[in-house]
């Protein structure tokens, strides 16, 4: 992520910001739903067939409509630049592959194939937040002749019809709460881990609250942090009004460990 960044207006600054925060959202709480899906497959019962359906029916409902109206509005207008027409051009095909694969893990029928599907999403994910927010976004916030603040409110309308739309990505019936299992999460801190050590400042807090907002009631997620995450503790209460308890596993010097469980 570039340290320096030149807009064309304030609107422009602001936007870059609101669009750095959504894509950390997205990225904790697809690490967050990958992570279950994959301890679920380590832990050898049937409750990776539930991690896989909410994984797939959150991407159906966050992921594919975001990115299908970023392809149709914010692609489309990098394309007609000289400057940002490979770079879109490449995050276009990009957006393909992550479909795909968010289709893979929607259909896997055992629990190896559903996890390593997961895992390969959440990296070309990570890779697609990072050629947005840190390559092509600066380049059009930059560029007078388009405004990014009006693509990106464009997306966020059609993201949100889309939203509310079937979507055949997804193999899970329609549920508020796809995970349903009765694994035994609460026996022990067994919960998938959301490591931000080597997350940028920035984005550091919009990555926990979208990994948080991803857990079930009755079930949790282990953050790892670099210090005593004391602020984003007071940031988190605020949020959520109370709905998470917190444990400390670990108390530096290295590493801070805590185990969130949600009410």
């Amino acid at each position: 992520m570039s340290n320096v960044m030149f807009t064309s207006n304030e609107a422009e600054a602001d936007v870059v910001n609101d669009i750095e925060q959504n894509y950390a959202e997205h990225s904790g709480a697809i690490a967050a739903k990958t992570e279950a899906l994959i301890a679920a497959v380590a832990r050898g019962d049937e409750s990776w067939e539930s991690a896989r359906d909410d994984l797939s029916t959150w991407a159906a409902t966050s992921v594919t409509s975001a990115v299908k109206a970023e392809s149709a509005h914010v692609l489309a207008a990098a394309k007609q630049l000289t400057e940002t027409r490979p770079l879109a051009e490449a995050i276009d095909a990009e957006t393909n592959i992550l479909t795909s694969l968010l289709r893979d893990v929607a259909g896997a029928e055992d629990g190896v194939r559903a996890a390593a599907s997961a895992r390969a999403t959440r990296s070309v994910f990570d890779l697609h937040a990072e050629n947005m927010t840190a390559r092509l976004v600066p380049l059009l916030a930059g560029e007078s002749s388009v405004s990014l603040a009006d693509l990106w409110a464009q997306v966020t309308s059609d993201s949100s019809i889309e939203a509310h739309e079937p979507d055949p990505l997804s193999s899970a019936p329609a549920d508020d709460h796809a995970h349903s299992c009765t694994c035994g999460e609460s026996d022990g801190p067994e919960h998938p881990e959301l490591d931000v050590r080597t997350v940028p400042h920035a984005i550091r807090h919009a990555t926990v609250f979208g990994a948080l907002d991803s857990v079930s009631p009755g079930d949790g997620m282990v953050l790892v942090a670099p210090h005593d995450p004391l602020p984003l503790l007071a940031q988190i209460d605020q949020r959520y009004s109370g709905g998470f308890s917190v444990e400390y596993l670990q108390r530096g010097p290295e590493a801070w460990r805590l185990d969130f469980i949600r009410a």
